[in-house]
């Protein structure tokens, strides 16, 4: 689809966007087969938003199930701070934005597309000028960033490093493995609203907990460490507020220990 022209659809309505306001929205898409999840911005209309965004009143969180579909789910505009006012996108594909007053996101930008295309835009198309990490030749084309001169290179350096790679030795296997401390899709959804601070009111050992787990899962480190810290908590005593987004985290962690310990003393 043409993001120059921003005829995008909405996350989860799949209405047209072109000639309204679009929200930039922190969420996640799910995938065909179940379980598989992917954390991401959404690019939402203000209808959906206004449907699921706090009660401006009270300040109360809407109900969950304003803010998902089966493909999708978001918590929050994209951005700590106040939300700014509609600004069209930077990369002049002629969407207004709205999204949060986040100091490190620089300018506005409604996607990965048109932040690529802005930032060749900066650049004239020059490229980096850095020799090509597979032929040599300088790169005089693309981003400032280019390390290669196009798609072939760039292929080319990838199967020679795999070439290079050497097998590793086949570990001899544990006749008695311990249970994998993986994060279920259920707990790394219900987190979200909590870590990145949309919703207060937890505890802030469960806090820190819950924050080590998501950047380890963001940056696939092995979270295993930080999971074991979360079955070692009573889920019926620790500090949840008794909301929707609560009630989900809590029933997550109560899968959580009986899925970490299949054998409990007696």
């Amino acid at each position: 689809m043409d993001t120059r022209t921003g005829s995008r659809p909405c996350a989860m309505c799949a209405t047209g966007l072109r000639g309204g306001t679009a929200y930039l929205v922190g969420g996640v898409r799910h995938g065909r087969r179940r379980g598989t999840t992917r954390f991401t911005r959404l690019l939402i209309c203000e209808t959906c938003y206004e449907r699921g965004r706090p009660d401006p009143h009270t300040g109360l969180t809407r109900a969950v199930s304003a803010r998902r579909t089966k493909t999708a789910e978001w918590w929050g505009l994209a951005g700590r701070g106040p939300a700014l006012p509609p600004q069209l996108c930077l990369a002049g594909c002629g969407l207004t934005v709205v999204r949060g007053a986040e100091v490190l996101m620089r300018g506005v930008t409604c996607s990965a597309a048109c932040r690529t295309s802005l930032t060749r835009k900066r650049n004239g198309g020059r490229g980096s000028g850095r020799p090509c990490g597979a032929c040599g030749t300088p790169v005089t084309a693309g981003r400032a960033d280019s390390a290669y001169c196009d798609a072939a290179c760039r292929q080319k350096a990838y199967r020679r490093r795999a070439a290079d790679r050497t097998p590793n030795p086949t570990p001899t296997p544990n006749p008695n493995p311990a249970p994998a401390l993986n994060p279920g899709p259920e707990l790394l959804t219900a987190l979200i609203p909590f870590v990145n601070g949309t919703t207060l009111g937890i505890s802030q050992t469960l806090y820190k907990t819950l924050y080590r787990v998501h950047t380890a899962h963001l940056r696939g480190h092995d979270p295993a460490e930080y999971i074991a810290r979360l079955t070692s908590l009573n889920p019926d005593r620790i500090k949840i507020p008794d909301t929707d987004d609560g009630r989900r985290l809590r029933a997550s962690l109560r899968a959580l220990r009986p899925a970490q310990n299949p054998h409990p003393q007696p």
